[in-house]
């Protein structure tokens, strides 16, 4: 247990100290508009590297599987007409959670 929490401390110092320098160099430099744009797609790109992999190259038995192709095409769906991330992401999750409770 001791481990644990050891491991768990330099995580945390660890994460801080890499974040540190960015956060006091962008309190006294005003990012450019391009850098901003940039950031922006941060969240978007993390996001696509996360999912687009498990759904295209998600294998069952060699084959694609159908439920989380279909899950995926829900996901984009939601994404592309809502706009925004999370309500993607709750529609990928239902439409899984659907089909797993049909027995598709």
């Amino acid at each position: 247990m001791d481990n644990i929490i050891l491991i768990i401390i330099l995580m945390a110092l660890i994460t801080y100290l890499t974040r540190f320098p960015m956060l006091l160099i962008s309190s006294r430099w005003s990012v450019p508009d391009w850098l901003k744009r940039g950031l922006a797609m941060v969240p978007v790109g993390v996001f696509s590297s996360l999912t687009v992999p498990p759904i295209l190259f998600h294998t069952k038995n060699g084959q694609w599987s159908p439920e989380f192709l279909a899950a995926g095409v829900v996901a984009l769906s939601v994404g592309l007409w809502r706009k925004q991330i999370v309500w993607a992401l709750l529609a990928g999750v239902g439409a899984l959670i659907i089909w797993r409770y049909l027995g598709g």
